[in-house]
């Protein structure tokens, strides 16, 4: 018999369930560099581990934000 079902597997810290495959999305970016982390702006890196992780929370923000955008956009005319 095998000992497998007895072995706790984990992600690492900080990682979320969906962020592991959503790597493969950003890599295709030509301004996307995958091996040197320190080159990347640390606010695009927090909006997307932010969007990954918690994309119920987004939806509401994008909504809240599209509307006051369409109402200044609408004023305007």
């Amino acid at each position: 018999m095998s000992d497998d079902n007895t072995k706790d597997y984990a992600l690492e810290e900080g990682i979320g369930r969906v962020q592991d495959g959503a790597e493969g999305l950003f890599s295709q970016l030509p301004s996307y560099d995958e091996m040197n982390p320190g080159k990347r702006c640390a606010a695009t890196e927090a909006v997307k581990d932010v969007v990954i992780d918690r994309p119920f929370l987004i939806l509401p923000v994008v909504g809240i934000f599209s509307f006051i955008v369409g109402g200044l956009l609408r004023r305007r005319r």
